[in-house]
C-alpha cells in the first residue's frame, strides 16, 4: 500500500477528531478520486490500535447498528476490492460527504472483522459439559429445539496435536481437542500442532516452537515456524512476533522466527505487514505481499528485506495439504466441507475410545474440523469390524458423541452417512429419538425465531412421529405461536437394528427443494424454504444440546456445501455401496414440483 505522508497525516488527523474544514475537503476529494484509495484507507484503519479500544468500549457496535452496514459485512470477506470498486461506481454521482460516510462505516466493518471475537472468558473444557448417563431426559428438561442451556463461557481455538509431539513442561501440554482461552500458551519442544481458532483460521506450529493464542483473531509467536490458512470469514486474522506483525487479507502463509529476525512467506493470497520495534509498536512502512513473495524483518535499525517465498522451511505444511482429487477414492469432492471414514487415521487412547475422527482433506475440503471427544466419559468406541467387516464408531445411546471444530456450512447442503442401529435402539421403552448429527453445537444459537437461519439435524424423530431406527433428516425453524417449527422433514420407515444403511439428506435452498433417500432409493421430496446456512460446531452422535444420543454404529459422514445434482449424488452413493457392500437402487419417487 502506497500512501503518502501528506494523506496519512490526514489519516491521523481525523482519528484525534482535529481535521479543519479545508482538510476535511481534502480528504474527501482523495477518497472520491480513485476506487482503491477506499481499499487503501480500510488496510491503514485496520492497523490503528484506537479501533480496538473503540470496539472494547462497544462504541463501535453502536455506530454499526446504527448504519447500513450489515450488507457491507456480509460480503466484505468474499471479495473486498470489487465489492468496495462496485460500490463506487454506483456513488459516483452522490456528494463526498455520503461518500466518505460510506468508507468509515467499511473502516469500522474491518476493525469489527479483526476484533470481534476478542472478548473472551477463560476456560479449558471439553466441548461440552458432559452429559448425564441416561438416554431419556429428566423431567426438568427443557424440550424445546429453541431454548438451550446458556454457556457464557467461550473459547478462543483448540488443540489438535499431530503425530507425536514432545511439550516443554506439563504446564502449557496439550491433549487432542482441548480448549484454549485468551492468553494460552503452547511450547512444543518437537513434533506439529493445530490450532484452530473460533474465527475459522488454523495455525500448524512446527516444534520447537513457543506460541500464544492471544484472543480468536490473534497469535503471538516468540519463536519457531508456523503456518496459517485464513478463510474469508477470518479476514484481518493477525499474527505478531518480536519483529514483525503479519495480518490477513485472504491468504495461506507461513512465518519463522529465530534469534533477531523474523520472515514472512506468503503461500496463496496476500497479507500486510509491518516491523516491529523493540517496546511492541508498530513503526516505519506498511508492506504489501503477495503470493510467492516473503520479507524478511531483522532488528528495528534494519530495513525489511525482499526475497522469494520458501515453502520447504514450513514442513508441517507440506504434510497436512489435501489430496490431489484424482487421488481420492471419494470421486466427488467439489464443495466438500467434512469427510470423516472410520477406516482414515482414527485417533484412540485406552479401550479404543475415540478422541479424534480426522476431517480428510480433498478436493474443496481445505482445512481440517476434526471431530473431537476430549472427556474420556463421553468417547465413543472404534470397532475394527464393525459394520460388514470395515471400522466403525460405535456411539452408546446414553453419553457419547464428538464435537468438531467450528465448520462453515451453506443453505444449500448434501449429507450422506452410512451407519446402523444398535438393537438397544429398537427397545419398546424408547419414546424419544436420537440424533447422528445436529448443526447446533456449542455454543448454541438460540433459535427463537422462524427468521433466523434454521438447524440441520439427521437422526430419528425427537418426539412427534417417534418410532425406533426411523431415519431421516429436517431443519429445526425456530418457534411460531410457543410451537417448535421444522420443516424439509423426511423420515424413512425404521430400518430396525443391525442392518447397515446409506442416508442421503439433500436440502436445495436455491431451488425450494429437499429430498431424502435410504440406499438410493427417494423417500419423499419436501419444500425448503428456510435459510440454514451458518458457521457452528456439528455434534455428531447427540442432539446439539439436549441428551438424545444416537444408538448404533456410523462409518461414514460427508458433507458437501452443495445439493448434489442427481448424477454426483448417484456416484457418491456408489462410492459408499461398494465400500460397504450395501445395495442400492435409484427407484423412487419423481421429483415432485414445488
Amino acid at each position: 500500500m502506497s500512501v503518502s505522508q501528506e494523506i496519512q497525516e490526514l489519516f491521523s488527523a481525523y482519528l484525534d477528531g482535529e481535521l479543519s474544514n479545508g482538510q476535511w475537503t481534502q480528504l474527501e476529494a482523495w477518497l472520491a478520486a480513485d476506487s482503491t484509495h477506499a481499499l487503501q484507507f480500510l488496510q491503514w484503519m485496520s492497523l490503528q490500535s484506537w479501533t480496538f479500544e473503540a470496539l472494547r468500549t462497544n462504541s463501535l457496535e453502536q455506530v454499526l447498528r446504527d448504519s447500513e452496514s450489515s450488507g457491507i459485512l456480509s460480503t466484505l470477506c468474499d471479495d473486498r476490492q470489487e465489492v468496495l470498486q462496485r460500490t463506487f461506481s454506483k456513488t459516483s454521482n452522490q456528494s463526498p460527504t455520503r461518500i466518505w460516510k460510506l468508507v468509515t462505516t467499511l473502516a469500522i466493518a474491518c476493525a469489527v472483522l479483526v476484533m470481534v471475537w476478542a472478548p473472551r472468558k477463560v476456560r479449558k473444557s471439553t466441548p461440552e459439559p458432559h452429559a448425564t448417563q441416561s438416554s431419556q431426559p429428566s423431567a426438568s428438561t427443557n424440550n424445546s429445539e429453541a431454548a438451550p442451556d446458556r454457556d457464557e463461557n467461550s473459547v478462543a481455538a483448540t488443540v489438535v496435536p499431530l503425530g507425536q509431539c514432545v511439550w516443554q513442561d506439563d504446564k502449557t501440554a496439550h491433549d487432542d481437542g482441548d480448549q484454549l482461552n485468551d492468553g494460552s500458551r503452547l511450547t512444543l519442544r518437537s513434533g506439529t500442532v493445530r490450532v484452530t481458532f473460533e474465527s475459522g483460521a488454523q495455525v500448524l506450529l512446527e516444534g520447537p516452537c513457543d506460541f500464544t493464542v492471544d484472543n480468536a483473531m490473534h497469535g503471538t509467536i516468540n519463536s519457531g515456524r508456523l503456518s496459517a490458512t485464513v478463510p474469508p470469514r477470518a479476514f484481518g486474522f493477525r499474527i505478531r512476533s518480536p519483529e514483525a506483525e503479519v495480518i490477513d487479507l485472504g491468504t495461506e502463509f507461513g512465518v519463522a522466527v529465530d534469534q533477531n529476525h523474523c520472515e514472512v512467506h506468503v503461500f496463496k493470497g496476500e497479507v500486510l505487514s509491518r516491523q516491529m520495534d523493540a517496546h511492541g509498536e508498530q513503526q516505519g512502512e506498511l508492506f504489501h505481499i503477495t503470493a510467492n513473495d516473503a520479507l524478511r524483518f531483522s532488528d528495528s535499525t534494519e530495513p525489511p528485506r525482499r526475497m522469494s517465498s520458501n515453502t520447504a522451511k514450513f514442513a508441517g505444511r507440506l504434510a497436512s495439504q489435501p489430496l490431489d482429487p484424482s487421488r481420492s477414492a471419494l470421486p466427488i469432492t467439489d464443495g466438500l466441507a467434512l469427510w470423516l471414514a472410520a477406516d482414515k487415521g482414527v485417533r484412540t487412547e485406552r479401550d479404543q475410545r475415540v478422541v479424534a475422527w480426522p476431517d480428510i482433506l480433498v478436493g474443496d475440503n481445505v482445512t481440517a474440523e476434526d471431530a473431537l471427544q476430549p472427556d474420556h466419559s463421553a468417547q465413543p468406541r472404534l470397532l475394527r469390524k464393525g459394520l460388514h467387516g470395515r471400522p466403525a464408531v460405535r456411539f452408546n445411546g446414553s453419553s457419547a458423541y464428538l464435537v468438531t471444530t467450528p465448520l462453515e456450512t451453506t443453505d444449500n447442503q448434501t449429507i450422506l452417512l452410512v451407519c446402523q442401529f444398535h438393537p438397544r435402539a429398537a427397545r419398546e421403552q424408547r419414546k424419544r429419538g436420537g440424533q447422528i448429527l445436529n448443526y447446533n453445537g456449542p455454543p448454541h444459537r438460540l433459535v427463537s425465531s422462524t427468521f433466523e437461519p434454521g438447524v440441520l439435524q439427521i437422526g430419528e424423530p425427537i418426539v412427534e412421529d417417534f418410532a425406533p431406527t426411523r431415519l431421516g433428516g429436517k431443519v429445526f425453524s425456530g418457534r411460531l405461536n410457543g410451537r417448535d417449527v421444522s420443516e424439509a422433514e423426511i423420515y424413512a420407515k425404521p430400518i430396525g437394528p443391525g442392518r447397515p444403511v446409506i442416508l442421503a439428506y439433500t436440502y436445495d435452498l436455491a431451488s425450494r427443494q429437499a429430498s431424502l433417500r435410504c440406499d438410493g432409493e427417494l423417500i419423499d421430496v419436501e419444500p425448503a424454504l428456510r435459510p440454514a446456512g451458518v458457521t457452528s460446531r456439528k455434534v455428531i452422535g447427540r442432539h446439539g444440546f439436549m441428551k438424545y444420543f444416537f444408538d448404533g454404529d456410523l462409518a461414514e459422514l460427508i458433507i458437501y456445501n452443495r445439493a448434489l445434482p442427481p448424477e454426483h449424488l448417484r456416484k457418491a452413493s456408489e462410492y459408499l455401496s461398494k465400500k460397504y457392500r450395501i445395495d442400492c437402487h435409484e427407484e423412487g419417487l419423481p421429483s415432485r414440483s414445488l
